[in-house]
C-alpha cells in the first residue's frame, strides 16, 4: 500500500514538473515555487521581439545585426542573445551567446544589436537569433 502511495506521489510531482506552464497559467503564484527550484515557466524574453535580423559577409567574417523591441507596457529586462548559424538543412553549425546592447528596455523602446563571427562555417546559409535561457 505504501509503495502505491509513493508511486502516485512521484507521478503527481512528475506531472507538475512536465505541465508547469499549465499549472502556472491556472495558479500564477506557483511561478515563484518553480523558479526557486530552477525550473523556468516561460521562455526567456517575454514581451520582447527580435526583428530586422540581417546577416552580412565581410572580409573579416560574418556580421549579424538586428533589433530588440519591448512591445509590452512595462519595463523589461533583456536576456542574453543566442545567435546560431544554420546550414541549408536547418542544422545548427555554430552558435554564440552575446550580452544584449542594454540591460533593460522601456515600453516601446528598441535596441540594436550587432555580433560577428570571425571564422564562420562555410556551410552556414541561415541565421537564427533567440533569447538565451538563463
Amino acid at each position: 500500500m505504501l509503495s502505491v502511495i509513493l508511486a502516485l506521489l512521484a507521478l503527481a510531482i512528475l506531472a507538475a514538473v512536465v505541465a508547469r506552464k499549465e499549472v502556472v497559467a491556472m495558479w500564477p503564484a506557483t511561478a515563484r515555487l518553480y523558479a526557486s527550484a530552477g525550473l523556468p515557466t516561460a521562455p526567456p524574453g517575454p514581451g520582447l521581439e527580435l526583428a530586422k535580423i540581417a546577416p552580412a559577409r565581410t572580409a573579416e567574417g560574418l556580421v549579424i545585426e538586428g533589433d530588440i523591441t519591448n512591445n509590452g507596457s512595462a519595463v523589461r529586462d533583456v536576456p542574453r542573445l543566442r545567435i546560431a548559424l544554420r546550414d541549408p538543412a536547418e542544422k545548427e553549425t555554430q552558435f554564440k551567446i552575446i550580452d544584449p546592447p542594454t540591460a533593460r528596455l522601456g515600453p516601446g523602446e528598441t535596441a540594436h544589436f550587432k555580433a560577428s563571427f570571425d571564422h564562420p562555417d562555410e556551410a552556414a546559409t541561415g541565421v537564427l537569433v533567440t533569447f538565451a535561457a538563463r
